[in-house]
Formats: structure tokens, C-alpha cells, sequence
């Protein structure tokens, strides 16, 4: 993790709400008390749909992110936590910070796929 990053405060906010409006998707984050929406393109928002609806606990096809996500704790990876970090025009980039034995990795990514594997790896554990 950049040094650079260490003085900012984490603060942790929870997926309420996933609303589908026309053919766009906005998640609700709440933070604290407050609501704060974000904008998905459609993939992004139907595959958070289908993991946070419950269907991704047993499915009988993977999606891409199941295997990912299987695939990476097959080889002793656990997903700590999903960080946004930045917002920059209409992209959210977040970091997704995976333990492995004694070591800290991170990758970024967007918010969309943020999401699913958070929501996945909340299932399978």
C-alpha cells in the first residue's frame, strides 16, 4: 500500500440498496446515517443484483466473478476488505486488499466488480 495513503481515515460504509432506474443502476452506500448513491452500468448493476438477491450462493453456472473468486481462495487468498478510493468523472476506482499467509495484496478496480466480490465473499464465508 502507498505510504503516501496512511494518514487518511478508512470509513466503513455498507451497501443498502440497489435500485434499477430506467436501464441504469445506482447503489445505495450508507455512511453512518447518510445515503450516498453511485451510478453501475447495467452488467455491473444485474450481476450485484443477482449475488445480493441470494442466487450466487448456489448457482448452477458461475459467473465470471464466482470463478475469481473460488480461483483465488483455492490458492489461500481471503479478501480482507473493498476500499474506495477515488472518484474520478464518472469512474470509482477501489482497491481490493486480499490476504495471503502473511502478505498484503491489492488490485485495483472498479466499483461494480468491488462490489460483487465483496457481496460474494460475504456469502461464502
Amino acid at each position: 500500500m502507498n505510504p503516501d495513503t496512511s494518514p487518511f481515515k478508512l470509513i466503513e460504509c455498507f451497501l443498502e440498496k440497489i435500485i434499477l432506474e430506467n436501464e441504469d443502476y445506482i447503489v445505495g452506500l450508507s455512511i453512518g446515517q447518510e445515503i450516498y448513491g453511485a451510478s453501475l452500468n447495467s452488467y455491473d448493476g444485474m450481476m450485484l443484483t443477482f449475488v445480493d438477491s441470494g442466487c450466487g450462493a448456489n448457482p448452477h453456472i458461475n459467473i465470471i466473478h464466482q470463478l475469481l473468486l473460488k480461483f483465488k481462495e483455492s490458492a489461500g487468498f481471503t479478501l480482507e476488505r473493498v476500499i474506495i478510493e477515488a472518484k474520478y468523472g464518472d469512474v470509482f476506482y477501489c482497491r481490493l486488499h486480499w490476504k495471503h499467509k502473511k502478505q498484503d495484496i491489492y488490485n485495483i478496480t472498479g466499483l461494480g466488480d468491488a462490489l460483487i466480490l465483496q457481496a460474494l465473499s460475504d456469502v461464502y464465508n
